[in-house]
């Protein structure tokens, strides 16, 4: 089962936003599927989108966000 996972600033999306997202990012994987080994994997892609307070995440040893 394809999976991926999302983290994003901690409010930064709203419901219907992270639903466009995870729209989109199935369409995606579910596409590349498709046309590269001809199997239909939409329903079972998995997206997962977490949240992360204000300096939970690091980039390069520095926290941001």
């Amino acid at each position: 089962m394809p999976t991926v996972r999302l983290t994003v600033p901690q409010g930064d999306l709203t419901k219907e936003e992270k639903a466009e997202v995870v729209e989109r990012v199935t369409d995606t994987v579910s596409n590349f599927f498709r046309e590269r080994k001809n199997e239909d994997v939409r329903p079972y892609v998995m997206v997962q989108i977490s949240e992360t307070s204000e300096g939970g995440y690091a980039l390069g040893g520095e926290i941001i966000g």
